[in-house]
């Protein structure tokens, strides 16, 4: 295991402190004193590793975005491609569930706010969910090429449709702190594949 660095431990409490901020409050609600009262580092400290409350809230989508995908990666199990997707949507929403539905998705909070105003955050927050869409859509390809999966929708349509009734139900469910409304999804998406 590698040994982070005095300075490497600082920017990743940042990092981590700030995403926790910005899931709870959003970008524009946050203040770097929030910021500085959360972590408990300096205000110099932290502008040594960024410069701006902006390259903060980019830096802290990158880091959630490597550990989604990692994340995501280890979700995708079962015996066959269709149960593959349906694991993963159910280790999604477990983890709404393991935070009371408080919170949601960082990417679709932070897509609902900053997409139209800041094509930084824009492009981030679409390169995860494009990626997002190019998983999915990989495990349904492989669905149908073994039979175990079959519809006349191309498997890149069904992978952006999964992905939203994913983000809806969390939405939903963050609203309601009703689990319903996310078996309700889950539901749905088992039924595209016939179970």
């Amino acid at each position: 295991m590698i040994q982070m660095k005095k300075g490497e431990k600082t920017r990743d409490h940042i990092l981590k402190t700030t995403r926790f901020i910005l899931v709870a409050n959003g970008f524009h609600n946050t203040t770097i004193s929030d910021i500085i009262k959360a972590s408990g580092v300096k205000k110099g400290n932290l502008y040594y590793h960024f410069a701006s409350k902006e390259e903060i809230g980019l830096a802290v989508l990158e880091d959630a975005k490597e550990e989604f995908f990692n994340f995501l990666g280890q979700s995708f199990q079962g015996k066959s491609p269709c149960a593959k997707v349906i694991n993963s949507c159910q280790a999604i929403f477990a983890e709404q569930k393991k935070n009371n539905f408080v919170g949601g998705c960082l990417f679709g909070n932070a897509a609902l706010e900053m997409s139209d105003s800041n094509h930084h955050f824009s492009k981030v927050i679409h390169g995860v969910f494009s990626r997002w869409v190019e998983e999915i859509d990989g495990h349904l390809t492989l669905a149908g090429e073994d039979c175990s999966f079959n519809s006349n929708l191309s498997p890149r349509l069904l992978a952006k449709t999964i992905v939203a009734i994913i983000e809806g139900g969390i939405m939903m469910s963050r609203v309601s702190k009703d689990q319903a409304d996310l078996d309700d999804c889950l539901a749905v998406i088992g039924a595209m594949f016939g179970e």
